[in-house]
């Protein structure tokens, strides 16, 4: 592996330089990548409609191209996936990534051949570059990454719908392949429990250096799974079969099974490993060389670090490195981490013309954008809080992504960022991307599916335990039973409207929702008791959707029963 390694290192260094030089002059990269973003598609549906032939500078494109939302360009965006071309850019997508929109209808997200080029490739190793500098001790070992399937269905006209990353982790040159412990097909187990199961089968028997994927929630599942089936895992270690008690689907065993050998040895290591802690098995000890994590740290899903040292330190001998894995989303990468010590990252200031307005400014005119003054790269102060607009090379101009960051210093000329949290109207406990509007519609799904109706609801987000608390005001008494039923169809309805949310209950990030079944009256006292504090009688209302819990004793003398799912 040590060939692979050197050229890995060296192509990665390239790319570190390209990303030094656009970092020490953001400005200018920006402007440059605007006007040609511009250049390239300006004889598009889009670009005739907002003049992008005439646009020179930055101030033209904003006085120009209007800020946007998803929803604002749905119907564009429908052509495009029913085989229109032309519309937003020259190029015609290579594939679009999936994600779930404000509403209950997912959003298709393009990806052009552009967005596969250099630049973005850029951006990764980078990362790879400076993190494996800093743990050499990485080199030469395995990665295990996880990554969603790279197609998850088709357009009316044969464009492939999933994940970029699945698709770029499918199709990577095998000498960079023999990096990774898992083989692709591992990702296309539709069962999550089965493709936890392959994913440590296959990777407890590498030499692991690194852990890389996004939400440190999934490398938890990974360590609890492991353990979960650890005589499993031990026995088909031993005896180099893959457990028939788990649903991989006929192809995906016939190819995985050559690459099973038997090792009884390191069964038996595990098994004494595993006696030794009660029990327990545990990464420290079939990981033993693991020198780096790469994950999200901060925003909504930094709790779950505080469980890392139990699976990874339990003797307190040795913390495994956690790098933050970046600043990302479906429509954009933006940041690259740089370094250990926060989840901070460099803007990609050569990906993604990038425009920015104080939260302050938007919260206090959430709908009128007359308010707010836009910012570009080289307008940002240190530790300024701020909503952030991308324009893509894959054809969103000025998309409002509803995410806030935080600037914390600078690298070369570039200010590093963190992402703080939603915005308007949205939670995010570990990716599911909830908004107000899949509330309201899952609350009346559930009536409909159950005939209890809910005159009043509260959706609030339980970080602590990394699910949803359901506040109910029922119209009318019923029963611990119809209430049962009510909180199922809730569940349900919510993973209609909501493809993240269901991923992350399948896969278990979620755990299941509870009901707090509150008085008659709930909803007005809360009303008056507003009023009480000082708002005036109309603007008094409940928040539908909340990234803050109530504490329960807050609310005990509306609550009258509390419902747990099955």
């Amino acid at each position: 592996m040590l060939i692979p390694a050197l050229l890995f290192r060296t192509m990665s260094r390239r790319a570190a330089k390209r990303f030094e030089h656009a970092t020490t002059h953001p400005k200018d990269t920006q402007e440059r990548l605007l006007l040609d973003i511009l250049r390239r598609n300006q004889d598009t549906d889009y670009g005739h409609r907002y003049g992008f032939a005439s646009i020179q500078t930055p101030e033209d494109y904003r006085r120009q191209v209007p800020v946007i939302t998803y929803e604002d360009v749905r119907e564009d965006m429908d052509r495009l996936v029913e085989g229109a071309r032309n519309v937003f850019t020259a190029e015609d997508p290579a594939l679009f990534s999936q994600t779930s929109g404000t509403t209950g209808v997912p959003k298709y997200i393009p990806v052009t051949p552009t967005c596969q080029g250099q630049a973005h490739s850029d951006v990764m190793k980078t990362w790879s570059y400076h993190a494996t500098g800093s743990h050499p001790a990485v080199a030469g070992r395995r990665i295990v990454s996880l990554v969603s399937p790279a197609v998850e269905g088709h357009t009316p006209t044969g464009i492939p719908f999933g994940s970029a990353s699945g698709q770029i982790y499918r199709d990577m040159a095998p000498m960079i392949r023999h990096f990774y412990a898992i083989p692709y097909e591992v990702f296309e187990i539709s069962d999550y429990q089965a493709k936890y199961y392959a994913i440590m089968r296959m990777a407890l028997t590498s030499d692991v250096g690194m852990i890389c994927t996004a939400n440190p929630s999934s490398i938890l599942k990974m360590c609890d799974k492991a353990n979960e089936f650890a005589e499993h895992i031990i026995r088909d270690i031993h005896d180099g079969t893959l457990w028939e008690g788990v649903d991989i689907g006929y192809l995906i065993r016939k190819i995985l099974t050559p690459a099973l050998k038997a090792k009884p040895s390191l069964a038996r290591k595990l098994e004494k490993a595993r006696t030794a802690r009660d029990g327990v098995l545990k990464p420290v000890d079939y990981w033993p060389k693991l020198a780096l994590i790469g994950c999200w740290k901060g925003g909504t899903v930094g709790h779950y670090l505080e469980k890392f040292p139990y699976w990874f330190n339990p003797d307190g001998h040795r913390d495994v490195p956690v790098r933050d894995w970046g600043y990302l989303s479906s429509e954009a990468r933006g940041s690259v981490p740089l370094s250990d010590d926060s989840a901070r990252g460099v803007l990609t200031v050569s990906t993604n013309y990038l425009e920015f307005v104080p939260a302050m400014e938007v919260e206090a005119n959430p709908d009128d954008q007359s308010g707010w003054y836009f910012l570009t790269v080289d307008d940002l102060e240190d530790g300024g809080e701020y909503y952030i607009f991308f324009t893509t090379t894959g054809g969103l101009y000025r998309y409002d992504i509803n995410d806030v960051v935080k600037v914390q210093g600078m690298y070369n000329n570039t200010p590093q960022i963190v992402f703080l949290r939603k915005g308007r109207g949205m939670t995010n406990l570990t990716g599911e991307k909830v908004s107000v509007n899949q509330v309201i519609e899952a609350h009346q799904r559930a009536a409909q599916k159950t005939g209890a109706i809910a005159a009043h609801f509260k959706a609030e987000a339980d970080l602590h335990n990394s699910r949803y608390l359901f506040r109910v005001e029922f119209a009318g008494q019923i029963g611990e039973a119809m209430q049962r039923a009510f909180l199922k169809a809730l569940d349900t309805s919510l993973k209609e409207v909501n493809i993240e949310y269901k991923s992350k209950r399948d896969s278990l990030r979620l755990g299941p929702p509870v009901l707090h079944v509150m008085r008659e009256g709930w909803y007005e006292a809360n009303r008056r008791e507003q009023v009480a504090n000082g708002k005036r009688a109309f603007q008094a209302k409940t928040v539908v959707l909340t990234a803050d819990r109530q504490q329960t004793i807050e609310v005990r003398p509306q609550l009258i029963n509390v419902v747990e799912m099955d």
